[in-house]
């Protein structure tokens, strides 16, 4: 090798295919993203929904999690990995809800919260964060979705998608629930 040259040999990780990408309709120019509830250095995926202020050209996580094993008592909740839940969110299904109290990474295949008050849900429901801690309302609706991986750093942009069909929900690396599929209308036809 050359002196001062480094390369890295290692392959990236392969994507999963989240929808037909011929169906794909991405938005003219970037979006400035900014999301203070997400950590420096973490990766955006693909289809990861958004909302986006055509205004301002801004952009922020709409933060949503899929519940793994059924909840009908206590106050603990297991959720896939790679939520962007965080610390202090509230929770809610649209009639009730809790404030995640902290967030357990230690098992390989899901990630473990404690709320603040006993949440009862079934496995693959779809929780969003929740404007009050009564869960009823959510914070934000996706209006559109990421297109491409975008690491959360000072001055990152998004592009946002318009329009996607056979969008494969079980794929998904972060859900999307009942409230933002209203929002994000029939531009996204969405299949299991």
């Amino acid at each position: 090798m050359p002196a001062g040259f480094k390369y890295d040999l290692t392959p990236g990780d392969v994507l999963k295919e989240l929808c037909r990408f011929d169906t794909v309709y991405r938005l003219s120019g970037g979006f400035n993203f900014e999301d203070a509830n997400i950590p420096e250095g973490t990766l955006l995926m693909p289809l990861t929904p958004l909302y986006v202020n055509l205004t301002t050209r801004k952009a922020s996580a709409v933060k949503n999690v899929k519940v793994v094993e059924k909840v009908t008592t206590g106050t603990k909740i297991k959720i896939a990995k790679g939520s962007l839940a965080y610390k202090g969110m509230h929770l809610g299904d649209g009639t009730n809800g809790a404030t995640v109290s902290s967030i357990s990474t230690t098992n390989a295949n899901y990630d473990e919260l404690t709320m603040s008050a006993a949440l009862a849900a079934e496995a693959g429901t779809v929780l969003f964060e929740a404007a009050t801690a009564d869960g009823t309302a959510p914070k934000a609706t996706a209006n559109f979705l990421n297109y491409a991986v975008t690491k959360v750093e000072p001055g990152a942009t998004v592009t946002a998608i318009g329009q996607a069909y056979e969008v494969r929900e079980s794929k998904l690396y972060v859900p999307i629930s009942d409230k933002d599929k209203e929002t994000l209308t029939s531009r996204f036809l969405f299949t299991i």
